[in-house]
């Protein structure tokens, strides 16, 4: 996704008598002020549970405490704003602490195709503008096909190519991968609703999305460690 630059509005809270407010809508937070300065709230965007626009009102409900309510002659700019602040993709690849680790090293061809796919799919992630776009970019069916050629690919290159042997390191990588699988199901299950969400969950539809990603990359990583161990025994390394 493109980067989010800092958008600023001008509001009133509403029910309030008081003069206007500014809205600043950063990387992280939520900024509310008064124009002498006097009332001011920052609010972390990770707080916010969920968004609504209700004509010329923004609703940003709070995972603790009362919701802020906004009117505003730019709502539908506020909201898109808000609603694009909290719905970012995470630095992904922090979650990868095997990839170029000092002991993958003696398989390093096996380690760029295994992680390749998850590199690929943030990368496409990085260059697309819409919401679908950067979900797209993850389709678990994809990844899932990868994952099953890179699979079939090891068992076919295993030194030992004895069928006792193959079928013993078939189960192995099977096993191994299992929590890869799943994460991958869970993130195909939040796909859909990150994708095109409901008017009233377009934040929480995206978290839910958002954490299957994350667990899917730490699987990737847990998965690896115990795929390495195997191909290295199979490869006599």
């Amino acid at each position: 996704m493109s980067e989010l630059r800092t958008a600023q509005f001008e509001a009133r809270l509403a029910g309030a008598r008081s003069a206007a407010v500014f809205v600043r809508v950063g990387a992280g937070d939520l900024a509310v002020t008064s124009a002498d300065g006097r009332l001011s709230r920052v609010v972390r965007l990770d707080d916010v549970a969920e968004v609504r626009l209700d004509g010329g009102q923004v609703a940003i409900a709070l995972e603790r405490g009362e919701p802020i309510v906004l009117e505003c002659e730019q709502a539908p700019a506020l909201d898109a704003a808000l609603v694009a602040a909290c719905c970012t993709v995470p630095e992904l690849t922090r979650a990868l602490r095997w990839l170029g680790s000092s002991r993958a090293r003696a398989n390093a061809t096996g380690q760029h195709e295994f992680f390749a796919p998850l590199l690929d799919a943030r990368r496409r992630a990085e260059d697309a503008v819409a919401r679908h776009e950067v979900v797209a970019a993850f389709d678990p069916d994809r990844l899932d096909r990868a994952l099953a050629a890179y699979l079939a690919a090891a068992v076919e290159h295993s030194a030992d190519a004895r069928p006792a042997a193959r079928r013993a390191y078939a189960a192995h990588i099977e096993d191994a991968t299992e929590p890869l699988r799943r994460a991958l199901a869970t993130l195909r299950a939040a796909s859909p609703a990150a994708a095109r969400p409901p008017t009233t969950a377009r934040v929480a539809s995206w978290r839910a999305w958002r954490a299957a990603l994350d667990a899917l990359f730490h699987a990737a990583d847990r998965c690896w460690e115990n795929l390495d161990r195997g191909t290295s025994v199979h490869r006599g390394q």
